[in-house]
């Protein structure tokens, strides 16, 4: 039987376990196909390198099978319940991943994760937002929610222009290659500065919020805070 709140009967995450301690464990709840496959890739290039792991939810994907991923306020919950789970378990953080799309809870799901430490990296319109910031040489301008932009752009590049849904080893390689992490994590710091509601700055710390409190989430056109993980893990200072 399916434990509850764990699609395909997947129990909760277990840091640590089954191998040596890694010094930093992100346990990381996907809205999507692509966030998970581009987090799953990560974990594999650079955990050993920089101590970390990466834990997804949900853990396991059957070949063949549609993925069973979350929406907003789904997603903050399960990450709720899992911290609960593994309370006291050291050098653990708790994140949720998705985008504006057309979803209708996230300032709920925002308040949910203020009120219990969750981490949300949130990206408007969409998560191909931050792939595609791998290759452009400036940020983009506002969407106005036009969701069909930056997918055009990303497929555009000789290196996606295959690109659906699900990101390919050969697809990752392409994002890890000439500085281009760290180009996309600049932009996507650019975007908080340029932020529409004039209140944002990128934050000084690596890893931490840069948006102010008092702005708008829905506004925050175009925006990836994905960027912050990568600073949270140290593959990008």
């Amino acid at each position: 039987m399916a434990k509850r709140g764990a699609p395909g009967g997947d129990s909760a995450p277990h840091p640590g376990r089954g191998g040596p301690r890694k010094n930093k464990v992100l346990i990381v709840v996907c809205e999507g196909q692509t966030e998970r496959s581009y987090f799953h890739r990560l974990n594999h290039r650079y955990g050993a390198e920089h101590n970390f792991q990466i834990q997804l939810t949900p853990r396991k994907v059957t070949e063949g099978q549609q993925f069973n991923g979350y929406k907003p306020v789904p997603a903050v919950r399960e990450a709720i319940r899992l911290k609960k789970t593994t309370k006291g378990i050291k050098n653990t953080q708790f994140w949720t991943v998705f985008d504006r799309d057309e979803n209708d809870d996230i300032y709920e799901a925002f308040r949910l994760a203020r009120q219990n430490d969750i981490n949300i990296a949130f990206s408007h319109p969409h998560f191909e937002l931050w792939l595609w910031l791998h290759f452009a040489s400036c940020p983009p301008g506002r969407l106005g929610g036009d969701r069909t932009v930056t997918p055009a752009k990303l497929r555009k590049t000789r290196e996606f222009e295959d690109f659906e849904k699900l990101l390919e080893p050969r697809h990752f390689e392409e994002l890890i290659k000439c500085g281009r992490q760290a180009n996309a994590v600049r932009l996507a710091r650019r975007l908080v500065d340029d932020c529409p509601s004039g209140r944002c700055a990128p934050p000084s710390e690596p890893g931490a919020a840069g948006h102010a409190a008092s702005c708008d989430i829905l506004l925050r056109d175009p925006s990836t805070d994905v960027y912050r993980i990568l600073e949270v893990l140290g593959i990008v200072s």
